[in-house]
Parts: C-alpha cells; structure tokens; sequence
C-alpha cells in the first residue's frame, strides 16, 4: 500500500484538482449563456487556506459545483454524497431542485404532496431517470464519459433549460 497513489477514471489524485478547475471553467463559460435570465455560480472554486487547513492553496479534487436560479438553489453537480450516494466510475450526480417545494414555507401537507406529485410527473414526462426525489430535490445521474467531451455542455445546457422550464409550471401550479 505504500507509495500506491489513487486513482478514478485513470486519473491520478494530483491532476484532479486541474481537471475539477477545467470542469468548473466549462461551466462558467455555458453558463455566461444564461446570465440575463439570473443563473449564476460560484466564483471560484473552494480553496484550502491558512484558517481551514495546513498545506494551502489546494482544491479539494472531487467536482462540487452549485448553480442558482434567481439567487436561489437550482441546479448542483457532484461526484459523491457519502454513503447515500458514493463515488461512481460511470457517472457524477446533479440535483435538480424544484423551489416551489424546496423553498416552501407555508404550505400543507396536502398542498406539498400535490406539488410532489406534479414534480414527480414532469420528471417522468422528460424521461429523466431520477435516482432519488426528497424534499423538492430530484437526483439525476450524469454519464462521466461526457465530462472530457463536448457532449458536457450540450447535456448541461439541456438540464439546466428543462430546469427552468421546470420552475415556471410548478409557480403556476403553486
């Protein structure tokens, strides 16, 4: 085991952190398409610095990206979430989060199933294999094969066009 360096999809773990900054770029870019419609993501990536760690100036190397929607949670891709859902060789995850429901405040339990139920539907309409649906927040899987092709953008871009799609019949509903 000594000296053994990991590695996922071939990568070793020290040219992770240039390929996750890569993926953070592509993102950025497609999502400059989106800007006057009130998309936005984080700035920059997490950077290890001298208040949260020892060695600096690091990312941490798995993919962990949000996208907003008028400020608010919309969409996020990742690699990993724990047990619940582990790191996978064939795919990485992205949330797409219904507001109407995620943001809710004041609704009943009759009106949040009904919601959950209209959500559900245009998951099902889409044909978006959702591998778990909780509080107004639906996991899809992402083939990791599109990450180093120009397929990504097209997928993303995709996701996130269907995802405000999304938002606007769920207000109407609401």
């Amino acid at each position: 085991m000594a000296g053994r360096i990991l590695t996922l999809g071939g990568m070793s773990i020290d040219k992770r952190e240039i390929w996750v900054g890569n993926i953070f770029n592509r993102v950025k870019t497609l999502l400059e398409e989106f800007a006057d419609l009130g998309i936005a993501t984080c700035s920059s990536l997490c950077a290890t610095t001298l208040k949260n760690s020892y060695v600096r100036g690091q990312v941490f190397p798995f993919i962990n990206i949000p996208i907003r929607y008028n400020e608010q949670e919309l969409l996020g891709l990742y690699e990993y979430f724990g047990d619940q859902l582990p790191l996978e060789e064939e795919n990485i995850y992205c949330d797409v989060v219904i507001q109407a429901i995620y943001y809710a405040e004041h609704l009943t339990e009759e009106e949040l199933l009904n919601l959950e139920a209209k959500a559900k539907g245009l998951f099902e309409t889409r044909q978006w294999g959702v591998v778990q649906f909780e509080g107004g927040m639906a996991t899809l899987t992402v083939e990791r094969a599109l990450l180093d092709s120009n397929g990504f953008e097209d997928k993303l871009r995709d996701i996130l066009t269907q995802a405000i799609e999304m938002q606007a019949a769920m207000r109407q509903e609401g």
